[in-house]
């Protein structure tokens, strides 16, 4: 259990990325399908350094290489995110604890484009808006930043929720979201010997709701008989909007030997939990994790492993997951078929991942060298690219 809590804990806390790489020819890849940017995060070996970051000239297809001329060197890869254009990382070049902005030149390159030291979790809410956690500015703090500039412009000071006898609270650490003009900032009580990871001290999940108009705080919510949404120290932010406009966010179950994993949302129009409706991991295997998510016609697609989670870990990264989709009103349950099974996905945001309205889905299965993406059909899904590395992909997206 250790070795999975410090990976997740930490991994994402220690990259350090970038510097070029050469190796194998672009023209070894398969001729693209469209002129859109494709980024692709990968590792040589899982939790290992070196990692890469690879940009696509259109949807990769067939099989791949994924270290390219103008490939970038990560000491360390652990998920990122998007949001247009743009591409976050959680590190600098030299491996400082930092929000790292990049974008994809004409000739695939990956260019610098702005850093903030000391940020670590993170929202983009806009090109003009954006919070982040820097907890050397303050636990109860979250700052702004003008994601454009990628300067930091204020901070909304929360120091209010102080609770007494609390010797370690932070708020933002594992989730900052938004829905609506209002921003959900998760609120961590725990201890400082393990800094808000797997040490809940209370049976609830509480987040802090603040207008983003005025950056004033309006209220908190709490949801009983839940611990820990959110796992802040990876790319993967554990929170989806559906197309229904409700805000779902992932009670994994990391932090419970896997006991009560559970999906709660805040449906469109609303600032506090539907407590009329909770999607439990338990309904659908004795002991699991829910980490990654996608919510679209009234259906949420996940994995589901095939077997009962082990609390000391030791299973959690077996090939024993399968992709399904649940009916959201009668919670039944239909495994996607056409994919073998697969690792646990981790830091990758982009598992199970929208383009252009079609449903993908990250495979890796080192028993059958694979580790690509396939596309969903109604309840079957087929191959779009893979790579036959023995390494692992921590992420895949298109930018806009």
């Amino acid at each position: 259990m250790k070795k999975v809590l410090t990976h997740f804990a930490l991994s994402c806390l220690t990259l350090a990325l970038f510097a070029g790489c050469s190796k194998d020819s672009a023209d070894d890849n398969p001729t693209p399908t469209d002129n859109a940017k494709y980024v692709l995060m990968t590792d040589v070996v899982q939790f290992q350094a070196p990692g890469y970051l690879t940009a696509f000239n259109g949807m990769p297809s067939g099989t791949i290489v994924d270290i390219q001329p103008k490939s970038l060197q990560l000491t360390q890869a652990f998920g990122f995110r998007t949001f247009g254009k743009w591409l976050f990382n959680r590190a600098n070049a030299a491996g400082e604890v930092g929000l790292q902005k990049f974008t994809v030149t004409d000739d695939g390159s990956l260019k610098d484009e702005g850093f903030i030291a000391g940020a670590t979790q993170f929202l983009v809410v806009s090109e003009t808006s954006g919070y982040y956690l820097d907890e050397t500015r303050g636990t109860l703090k979250l700052q702004k930043f003008n994601p454009t500039t990628m300067q930091r412009t204020g901070e909304i000071d929360l120091s209010s929720l102080q609770k007494t006898g609390v010797e370690y609270q932070v708020i933002g650490k594992h989730t900052i979201a938004a829905k609506e003009g209002k921003l959900y900032a998760g609120i961590t009580y725990g201890t400082k010997a393990q800094q808000g990871y797997g040490d809940d001290l209370y049976n609830y999940v509480e987040l802090a709701v603040i207008d983003m108009a005025t950056d004033k705080l309006e209220k908190t919510i709490k949801y009983d008989g839940q611990k820990g949404i959110g796992w802040g120290s990876s790319g993967n932010k554990m929170w989806t909007t559906g197309d229904d406009g409700a805000l779902y966010l992932y009670s994994s179950g990391l932090t419970d030997g896997f006991t009560n994993p559970a999906v709660l949302r805040i449906k469109k129009g609303e600032t506090d939990f539907d407590r009329t409706w909770k999607l439990k991991g338990t309904d659908f295997q004795t002991a699991m994790a829910i980490s990654t998510g996608l919510v679209k016609g009234g259906k949420f697609y996940t994995e589901i492993p095939s077997e009962p989670l082990k609390p000391d870990y030791s299973n959690l990264t077996a090939i024993i997951w399968d992709y399904y989709v649940i009916d959201m009103a009668t919670m039944q349950k239909t495994k996607i078929e056409g994919m073998p099974q697969h690792h646990y996905s981790y830091a990758n945001e982009q598992a199970i991942t929208e383009i252009d309205g079609k449903i993908y889905f990250w495979v890796k299965n080192k028993d059958q060298k694979i580790d690509g993406y396939y596309v969903l059909d109604g309840t079957k899904a087929t191959q779009v690219f893979n790579n036959t590395h023995e390494g692992f992909t921590w992420g895949f997206a298109k930018l806009q």
